[in-house]
């Protein structure tokens, strides 16, 4: 082995410790595809020391200087090919090529005799991704110039498939082309910002879900781009810093999980867009108004926009009910349901609508 080569697998072999010490890393057959592909192949010219870095490293970005297309940081790269269940065989589609290294990662776990079909909708990082895998000699995978949102239906059907990009909603060519009973794993944005990568499994027409991890990805571009949702309240919405109600949550929970838990179990949460000199808010809404958690040193204060306090007694009840258990996203389970075909009475914590898929967030 060439001493470059050599000095990249012993950084390599240090990633992949690194991943099975913060427990991203379980399945000993992922740690071994870690450990075989090795990712300058899909990153050349940049220095050994920031390639095997656990972190996302960006590859193109726009006119305007924003990040369009990532390398995903192999943590969370490892914990949605777990949320897989890859085995020796498997058809797989991956939406979003990227610089090609999941999808030869994924090709090592499915070998020999597996497949895997890559789509991405840029031509130059598709003939980046097909370059990073013939250097890294990755065979059984092939990468395609399409918009995801429609799938690769000549290669149909799929026993997994893996969106690494975020979505605010399913694209129906995704469920048709899943084989019954395989596997969707993608970071999805049920509510307001919170992303998490949620594992499918398809049951009929709609879609199971469970294995709720929070992450972060670059959203999707092309058909699915402009996926609906409700709107975050608007900052012109905001009058001043709205009216103390007494109540206050230390910041650490808001950091601890609270958001993601409000914004997944209630109907009415929201999230208010930024001012200027505010972090985020977050908090309930009704009729009357809203009440919002806005950061003040060690303490979210709850404030009150609009009329009556009634969003801000159970902003706090919220809060207090959480605060006993602090309760794990684990607990939840997701099932997406296509629009106008779902069940008559839904029963849940939180009823998403979708333009394409409802989803419907329960808990075990």
């Amino acid at each position: 082995m060439a001493t470059g080569e050599a000095e990249a697998a012993q950084r390599n072999d240090r990633l992949v410790e690194h991943l099975r010490s913060t427990g991203a890393v379980h399945d000993p057959a992922v740690a071994d595809a870690f450990r075989a592909v090795l990712r300058h192949h899909f990153l050349p010219g940049l220095p050994l020391d920031e390639v095997y870095e656990d972190a996302a490293i960006t590859v193109k970005t726009g006119e305007l200087g924003a990040t369009i297309s990532s390398s995903s940081q192999p943590g969370i790269m490892a914990v949605m090919l777990e949320q897989l269940r890859l085995e020796t065989g498997l058809r797989v589609l991956e939406v979003g090529a990227g610089t090609g290294y999941n999808a030869a990662v994924i090709a090592w776990l499915v070998r020999p005799d597996g497949h895997v079909v890559s789509l991405d909708i840029d031509e130059d990082l598709c003939a980046r991704a097909r370059a990073g895998l013939a250097s890294a000699g990755t065979g059984g995978a092939e990468v395609v110039c399409a918009d995801g949102a429609e799938g690769w239906p000549s290669g149909a059907p799929y026993d997994r498939i893996i969106v690494t990009a975020g979505a605010r909603d399913l694209s129906p060519a995704w469920r048709d082309q899943l084989r019954e009973g395989g596997r969707l794993v993608l970071p999805l944005e049920l509510a307001g910002p919170v992303q998490l990568c949620v594992a499918f499994v398809r049951r009929g027409p709609a879609l199971a879900g469970s294995e709720l991890t929070c992450c972060g990805f670059l959203p999707l571009r092309g058909e699915m781009a402009a996926a609906g949702g409700q709107p975050d309240l608007e900052a012109a919405w905001l009058s001043g810093d709205g009216r103390p109600s007494g109540h206050a949550v230390p910041a650490a929970d808001l950091r601890a999980g609270f958001e993601a838990w409000l914004a997944l179990t209630h109907n009415d949460a929201v999230r208010a867009r930024p001012l200027a000199d505010r972090a985020p808010a977050f908090g309930l809404r009704d009729p009357h108004g809203a009440a919002l958690l806005m950061v003040d040193g060690e303490h979210g204060r709850v404030a009150v926009f609009g009329e009556g306090d009634s969003a801000a007694r159970r902003l706090a009840a919220a809060h207090q009910a959480w605060s006993v258990e602090r309760p794990p996203l684990e607990r939840l389970r997701v099932a997406a349901y296509p629009a106008g075909g779902e069940p008559r009475l839904l029963d849940g914590l939180r009823i998403i609508r979708r333009p394409s898929f409802t989803f419907v967030v329960g808990q075990r």
